[in-house]
């Protein structure tokens, strides 16, 4: 089963009352019902597949079968986001708020989407809205954690973020963000162990990119220069590491004395773009030369 399938069905998704939500349960129901039960399942199983497209065909069919069906519109939700259809997505995770108000997971899942697509306020109501429904659940702290840091409220945001934390400690995009308000917040030295709590959930190699490049940021803000090069070289063994990522690490490099690799980095970056201007400056300095726009600046 694949990780969203499982955060879908493990919100409690198939297990709320009513409808195809009454799925497992044996008793008479109506064949509307039956039949949207038989193909919310289909689609559930699709899903796992990772058929999206007939996940999409079948769950659609669910919920006109039964339109009143909070689960079915649940479910049709998730694989609408999955297919970026995400406005369409929207409408239906909303109905099944209304069909359901009081499932907090589900007022969650509305609330991140509605924030994903720039419905700040929005937002930050259905993230109240979980919390007045159960102050245990770490999703809705995280919701509204990630309002507060969208409108530049760093503060709010590492509270809440934290008080998510309280309720779900391993939970990975969680750490991540955190770490990121520690470090914009001048705390390096926080976010690291923040981050290093984050790194010890992954085997050794399959550390994401976004962390082990945070890691060097703070690094490098505590003058670890070594350190730094360290992360952010991992990080750049990553598939496809974005040129600013390449450009930090040659500057980590020349900041670890090691004028050399910090040349061939900014190389690296750019044989990618040649037109990324802080590596032309970085490179010239590195190479001596006091106006970049004379001589060949990638000496090859």
């Amino acid at each position: 089963m694949s990780v969203l399938v499982g955060a879908v069905l493990c919100a409690g998704l198939l297990t709320s009352t009513g409808g195809c939500r009454s799925m497992g349960k044996k008793k008479i129901v109506p064949e509307s019902l039956a039949t949207c039960r038989e193909l919310a399942q289909n689609g559930v199983t699709a899903m796992e597949l990772g058929e999206w497209e007939k996940a999409r065909t079948v769950l659609d069919e669910a919920v006109t079968t039964s339109p009143t069906d909070a689960e079915a519109r649940r479910l049709l939700a998730q694989t609408l986001w999955q297919t970026h259809s995400r406005r369409e997505a929207v409408v239906h995770m909303e109905a099944a708020v209304q069909l359901d108000p009081r499932h907090a997971p589900t007022v969650v899942r509305a609330g991140e989407m509605l924030l994903e697509i720039g419905v700040v306020d929005r937002a930050e109501q259905r993230a109240e809205q979980a919390i007045a429904l159960d102050s245990t659940l770490a999703g809705g702290w995280a919701l509204r954690g990630r309002v507060e840091r969208q409108r530049g409220n760093s503060k709010r945001a590492l509270a809440d973020l934290q008080q998510a934390l309280r309720f779900a400690p391993h939970q990975t995009d969680v750490l991540l963000q955190v770490a990121e308000v520690q470090y914009e917040l001048g705390r390096p030295q926080r976010s690291l162990s923040t981050l290093h709590r984050l790194l010890d959930v992954y085997p050794p190699g399959e550390e994401p990119q976004q962390a082990l490049w945070l890691e060097g940021l703070a690094y490098g803000a505590m003058e670890r220069h070594q350190d730094a090069v360290e992360s952010l070289a991992a990080a750049s063994q990553r598939a496809n590491p974005p040129t600013n990522l390449l450009y930090q690490l040659a500057r980590a490099e020349q900041s670890a004395g090691q004028t050399a690799s910090a040349a061939n980095t900014a190389r690296r970056v750019l044989a990618v773009d040649q037109q990324h201007e802080p590596s032309k400056l970085l490179l010239a300095q590195l190479q001596g030369i006091a106006d970049p726009g004379k001589g060949d600046v990638i000496r090859r």
